[in-house]
């Protein structure tokens, strides 16, 4: 995130961290975006990317499972089933 680049790709950029870093990690994140930003996370820790992802999309089995915004996401029968097992 040092270089001036549009696009910013993160793969777990969560794993591990502390709450306090968590906090500083997600305000540092929205600030970006705010800047103009583009961010692609790769994250299983649901709450960050609930937080600071609009649109998530949601994969199963290597395919795109549902595509939305973070509540529409939430609240999807198919995503649940599949991550909650319900």
């Amino acid at each position: 995130m040092m270089s001036d680049a549009r696009l910013i790709l993160l793969d777990e950029p969560g794993a591990g961290v502390n709450p306090t870093l968590m906090r500083d990690l997600v305000r540092n994140i929205q600030h970006l975006q705010e800047t103009g930003r583009t961010f692609l996370l790769i994250e299983h820790d649901i709450d960050l990317v609930m937080e600071i992802c609009n649109p998530v999309i949601v994969m199963s089995s290597g395919s795109r499972l549902m595509e939305g915004t973070p509540m529409e996401v939430r609240h999807d029968p198919r995503v649940i089933e599949v991550y909650l097992g319900e």
